[in-house]
């Protein structure tokens, strides 16, 4: 024993040594002192801790969540987004995570909004051009010279020959006038003259009411011959499109013979929603397609917009159902290409929105109880915002309220990110509180 006692004791003392340098170090050396560089480092303070699974969970003292696992400690400055600043339900997907969904992400950013409203019209004739022709006296059809319907005729051509006994009197009384007119020319007397010349003048006017034409009078007064039947004629060029009489038949002042209706130009009937109503105006261009043939396109201008709903003659009654506007185009139809009572498509390009805040259809995820779109924090942060949406574009809804254009939305997989954002929201109001 006494011959191992120097060693014992040299080992005490370098121990003893090593415990004194290591006691000065911690003592005297500064704390977040880089030993190898020489460098200060400013030691982090622990702001709380949080729960690995769901980051609202947080606590001031370490622990252990339902399953086990330790609360990750959050630092000053590391993450102002995890110490409590983040918005409700603000989720963080990793980016593995962000590559295998697919979400994918688009600028915020202002622009027009135009869309296309579609409709089916209808041909229908112009109720300009639509004649109505009647008989202005009595009497019987001696000679129908047009005998079907949807026969065409032209302007002043010849449809029957009347007979009326009430007609052939009125020639007679103004044959009579005429030629008593021209014994009198002569007469030293004015008031003889002017006599005779008032009543030509009325029985020429009542000749006329019966619409005898001005070179029907003047043959009549250069043969002197009376004519015994009225020839009725066509006031326009057109179809006919109801035929009322038949020959032989006795008809009475003002009975409807024909209906006449000129084709060369028709009226296109288009309907509109209430909610489409307010993006067209008179003036604005359409493209008008028949079904049959989408080749032959016609551009035609608004010409008028109801103003009321329903049918074209307004009923209170007949109208208390229809949810739907007319609007009316005017169509050139020299070849008669278009058929009355055809189908047509009607296409009109409007402008909904100008200068709006846009996001693509894709990104807005409407509940039916609220409108929703999640903005790209970044670093893997996805935000939901409640958003107010306006007109409706072409791929694009207008945000009147909740995204700012530069902003940044998800435009797929965005359903994905919303039901994890209510399922985080839903346990936090479940249970899992502040500790």
């Amino acid at each position: 024993m006494k011959k191992n006692s120097p060693s014992i004791i040299l080992a005490a003392g370098l121990i003893i040594g090593i415990g004194i340098g290591a006691l000065m170090m911690f003592y005297v050396i500064p704390a977040g002192v880089n030993m190898k560089t020489g460098t200060v480092t400013k030691e982090k303070k622990i702001l709380f801790y949080r729960s690995p699974m769901n980051p609202s969970a947080t606590s001031r003292t370490p622990m252990k969540d339902d399953m086990g696992m330790d609360y990750v400690p959050v630092y000053e400055g590391e993450n102002e987004a995890a110490a409590g600043e983040e918005a409700p339900g603000t989720v963080r997907i990793s980016t593995e995570k962000i590559q295998k969904t697919g979400v994918r992400s688009e600028v915020v950013k202002r622009r027009s909004l135009r869309r296309i409203i579609r409709t089916v019209g209808r041909v229908d004739p112009d109720e300009t051009k639509v004649f109505n022709i009647n008989a202005k006296v009595g009497g019987w059809v001696e000679r129908l010279y047009l005998n079907r319907t949807d026969q065409m005729v032209e302007h002043h051509e010849p449809l029957l020959e009347l007979y009326s006994p009430e007609l052939v009197s009125a020639q007679e009384e103004y044959l009579l006038a005429f030629r008593e007119r021209e014994k009198v020319k002569g007469s030293p007397y004015p008031e003889v003259r002017s006599s005779t010349e008032s009543i030509l003048s009325a029985g020429r006017q009542r000749l006329k009411y019966w619409d005898i034409s001005d070179d029907q009078i003047k043959r009549l007064e250069e043969e002197g011959k009376i004519t015994r039947t009225m020839t009725i004629r066509a006031p326009a060029h057109g179809g006919v499109t109801e035929k009322m009489v038949v020959e032989g038949q006795r008809i009475e002042a003002g009975e409807s013979l024909f209906k006449i209706i000129d084709h060369t130009s028709v009226w296109v009937y288009g309907e509109l929603y209430e909610y489409e109503l307010p993006f067209v105006r008179i003036g604005q261009m359409a493209k008008i397609t028949p079904s049959y043939s989408p080749v032959d396109v016609y551009m035609a201008a608004v010409e008028h917009i109801y103003t009321h709903l329903g049918a074209i003659t307004y009923t209170p009654e007949g109208s208390a159902e229809i949810r739907t506007a007319k609007i009316r185009f005017e169509l050139r139809n020299p070849v008669h290409k278009l058929k009355l009572g055809m189908y047509v498509n009607v296409e009109l390009e409007v402008e909904t929105a100008s200068n709006a805040v846009a996001v693509p259809d894709s990104a807005l995820i409407d509940t039916g109880v609220r409108q929703v779109v999640i903005v790209d924090k970044g670093a893997g942060r996805f935000e939901p915002r409640d958003v107010k949406v306006g007109a409706k574009g072409e791929g694009y809804y207008e945000i009147l309220k909740g995204v700012t254009a530069g902003e940044v939305v998800v435009t797929s997989a965005n359903f994905l990110i919303d039901s994890e954002s209510n399922l985080k929201t839903a346990l936090g109001g479940m249970g899992v509180h502040n500790h």
